[in-house]
């Protein structure tokens, strides 16, 4: 590589990493402020976090969230996002007090939105754009509206990739090494997926597998394109290799739980998302608005900007002759007309046709790629300013602004000087007279091409920072800060439940915070605000209290006394006391195995005699011979790690021994070192037969999925990355971007 191309890349490196942390100097520059807020990220993503970035400074990789729900597999459940690469430096960070430090999730947050940045930069020079312009095209990606008012890590992260899944496809339509450009595309989307959610990543597919098709169909498909089948299957391939450390243990948790999805009641893996749900979640007309004016959307922002929309505009006009300007804009008309969702049949028909699309929920979501195309398209505008497009274009512009401005002042004035909405309208159009200022300075050279373009990338910024940095929290704001509030408070009761023995579980009374504070302070709880959990746990008796009490839901947190909460054990600083009951041991042994049809009847049972439940259990399957004896047994839970315990049992004679923790694929047991199976006992409770004397059995969390999985993601990543191995020759001359329409 030329040493000045190294040195200009490095330049623009250094650039964009400034110009993040100065746009979001809230979270880099002051402690003032929190991104993550509300009740899903700071008391769902917080405490998944917390729990991978213990485990990983524990030296263990993390694989078995054991707080909630009686355990879920981190791997399984995919939105803890354990498997992307991100969060391992995130989790590896220093912790303060146990603790991932608030500036490691300031910068993590700052990093994700560089990355997108930078690779929508990166995908933007590909198309031969100038470096300014690839840099306005990328803030654009990185800053409007999806991935600059969407707080979920999980979903921006899987959004970042998409410049790069687009990048090596169209590298790979035009040679020269189709096969290993294909292979690297196919590879960023796989990426995508180990992020944790499968929507952005679902439709980035959909979208590619369109631009495939397209690059297939044009021209003469038997003489010219069918040598891009073979790129396509290889894209394909490293797109399922390198995802497969998510979607494996993603596809086997799928099969054995229910999700919710804000339908009427959870759903399992076969069934469909109902479509009123995408109906309730799509980009519902009105914000088609939001699209220029902040603020005006319901789900995920649609926002662009004044400028961003002119510049894309003026690329689809004055640059319609080049095919990569007319894809970008095909995928963003695209993009739109699906996230309107139940107002576009389009929608409709795609989520009735295409197998599992009904599982991205949330049809606005898509207008992630609408930002990208448009951010590309922008790039195209700023490098065409010169065409006659642009007079037309300012005076309208102009028009737009000098309109949206009398409007708003009429209504100050009608409203007796004060505006009854929001007024960042005010700033479109104020912004949209500067943008036609600067491009009629521009035309008449009032102005350097450079020093326009500064001035352009300077406005894009004005009018993007009045969008992502709304949804930041000021931390003096106690509502903006009650869910972190919560989440941090009764350490003290935290505290006291560790230390107590048995490792029995904890409740949470009248919903007074979320069940996964016990998470984020390392205690076991019962419940929880996941977005899934095991189908055997919800079938079982799990939320009765005869059903808590097997599940060893000795302790209650309340204000005041509960109805069979108990006896007072503890009072906490703040007012919240413990309240401790009668409860199950976390494991004991049985000597009566029953057999029934369905846990319905096991339920059954347990209702008509709880107690009796100490000695035996139920199962579906035959049992394993068991024995009776009239000596007591003396069965002690010794250890309890996330992935792995021990119990010390003493058998009188022959029996099982169960642990009130979720039987699940991947846990292995031994007896004194022998292998042992473990079998699904009393609906969702985990049963190992053990004989006579005394005996350690030991439990360890080693998923196959995951570990299969790995493997294949290493061979797609370490495959790709060989196939692009070697010397690079230039792009054959005939390319995406000289092909006409034929």
């Amino acid at each position: 590589m030329d040493p000045s191309e190294s040195r200009n890349r490095l330049r623009i490196a250094a650039l964009l990493f400034l110009v993040m942390a100065g746009y979001y100097w809230k979270l880099t520059l002051t402690r003032q402020f929190e991104w993550m807020t509300g009740p899903d990220l700071a008391e769902q993503v917080l405490p998944w976090f917390t729990v991978q970035a213990q485990e990983w400074h524990a030296g263990r990789f993390p694989l078995w969230d054991p707080y909630l729900w009686t355990g879920q597999p981190l791997f399984g459940q995919a939105q803890p996002g354990a498997a992307y690469p991100l969060n391992w430096i995130l989790f590896l960070l220093p912790l303060k007090d146990g603790y991932i430090a608030g500036w490691a999730l300031a910068w993590y947050y700052v990093a994700i939105h560089l990355m997108a940045a930078g690779f929508c930069y990166l995908f933007c020079r590909s198309l031969g754009r100038s470096r300014t312009a690839c840099l306005a095209g990328g803030l654009i990606f990185s800053l409007s509206g999806y991935l600059g008012n969407t707080g979920w890590p999980q979903m921006m992260n899987g959004a970042v990739w998409i410049p790069l899944v687009f990048l090596f496809q169209l590298r790979a339509s035009r040679g020269p090494r189709p096969a290993a450009n294909a292979a690297l595309s196919g590879m960023f989307l796989g990426i995508a997926f180990l992020s944790g959610h499968h929507q952005v990543p679902l439709f980035t597919a959909v979208a590619s597998a369109g631009v495939w098709i397209y690059l297939l169909a044009r021209g003469n498909f038997l003489r010219e394109n069918r040598r891009l089948l073979v790129p396509a299957a290889v894209a394909l391939l490293f797109a399922g290799l390198s995802g497969a450390m998510q979607t494996l243990p993603a596809y086997e948790y799928g099969r054995l739980a229910k999700r919710w999805v804000g339908g009427p009641e959870a759903i399992a893996w076969y069934q469909p998302v109902p479509y009123s749900v995408h109906a309730h979640y799509d980009l519902w007309a009105y914000s088609l608005f939001g699209i220029v004016f902040p603020g005006v959307k319901a789900n995920f922002d649609p926002f662009l900007g004044v400028v961003a929309l002119s510049l894309a505009l003026l690329a689809v006009t004055a640059v319609w002759r080049d095919a990569r300007v007319r894809l970008l804009a095909a995928l963003a008309l695209a993009a739109v007309l699906y996230s309107l969702g139940h107002n576009s049949v389009f929608q409709g028909a795609l989520y009735a046709l295409i197998p599992q699309l009904n599982k991205a929920r949330s049809p606005s979501a898509v207008v992630v790629l609408f930002q990208f195309a448009a951010g590309a398209l922008a790039a195209f505008g700023i490098d065409e300013l010169a065409a006659s497009w642009t007079a037309r274009g300012t005076w309208i512009l102009a028009g737009f602004g000098a309109v949206t401005l009398a409007i708003a002042e009429a209504v100050i004035f009608a409203n007796k000087l004060t505006f009854p909405g929001d007024d960042r309208v005010i700033l479109t159009a104020v912004i949209a007279l500067l943008a036609a200022a600067l491009f009629a300075a521009w035309r008449r050279h009032a102005l350097s091409a450079t020093q326009a373009r500064v001035l352009l990338v300077l406005l894009l910024l004005l009018e993007l920072g009045n969008t992502g940095q709304y949804g930041l929290a000021d931390r003096s704001d106690r509502g903006q800060m009650q869910w972190l509030d919560k989440i941090h408070a009764n350490a003290d009761i935290a505290g006291y439940l560790r230390k107590q023995p048995g490792f029995q579980r904890a409740e949470v009374a009248q919903d007074a915070f979320a069940a996964n504070w016990g998470a984020f302070h390392g205690v076991e709880m019962h419940g929880g605000m996941l977005a899934s959990a095991t189908s055997n746990v919800l079938h079982s008796q799990f939320f009765s209290l005869n059903g808590r009490r097997m599940y060893g839901v000795a302790y209650t947190i309340a204000t005041a006394p509960q109805p069979d909460a108990g006896d007072e054990v503890f009072a906490g600083a703040s007012g919240m006391k413990v309240y401790r009951r009668d409860a199950f041991p976390r494991a004991w042994a049985v000597h009566q195995l029953v057999r029934v049809p369905n846990t319905a009847e096991g339920n059954l049972l347990v209702d008509q005699d709880p107690e009796s439940f100490r000695h035996k259990a139920h199962m579906l399957g035959p049992p394993p011979p068991v024995e009776t004896c009239a000596a007591p047994d003396t069965v002690q839970l010794i250890e309890h790690a996330p992935d792995r315990l021990a119990i010390r049992a003493e058998m009188a004679c022959d029996g099982m021994v169960v642990l009130s923790d979720t039987f699940f694929p991947g846990w292995r047991a031994r007896v004194d070192h022998r292998r042992a199976e473990i079998h699904e006992v009393n609906g969702a409770m985990r049963g190992v037969a053990v004989p006579r004397g005394t005996h350690t059995i030991t439990m360890r969390y080693r998923p196959v999925s995951v570990y299969l999985g790995a493997g294949m993601t290493l061979l797609g990543i370490l495959g790709a990355l060989a196939l692009n191995v070697g010397p690079h020759r230039k792009p054959q001359a005939k390319s995406l971007a000289t092909d006409e329409h034929r």
